[in-house]
């Protein structure tokens, strides 16, 4: 799958490309381990397209509308230490 095919693509179908590229992920590493996969450069072509899509995927969260900044906190002074007593130093 190309860039611009997924830049088109809402963020319901970009996660819905997700949750099936890691399940034909599980699949594949699935059939390595019993032998039954023929073609292991599948495996490669799946992990591309997945982080294909997650980078879509984090690039419109980034490019949304910013999260309100945290106010900061007022700085309080730090508290000083009390004086030391005549019981502390004995």
């Amino acid at each position: 799958m190309k860039m611009k095919d997924l830049q088109g693509l809402s963020m319901p179908d970009l996660q819905k490309k997700l949750k099936d590229s890691r399940q034909e992920l599980f699949n594949l590493r699935f059939q390595m381990a019993t032998g039954q996969l023929q073609n292991h450069r599948e495996i490669r072509h799946v992990r591309h397209n997945l982080a294909q899509i997650l980078t879509e995927i984090h690039m419109k969260e980034f490019n949304a509308e910013p999260a309100p900044a945290p106010a900061e906190a007022e700085i309080k002074p730090r508290r000083r230490r009390a004086a030391a007593t005549s019981e502390e130093t004995s």
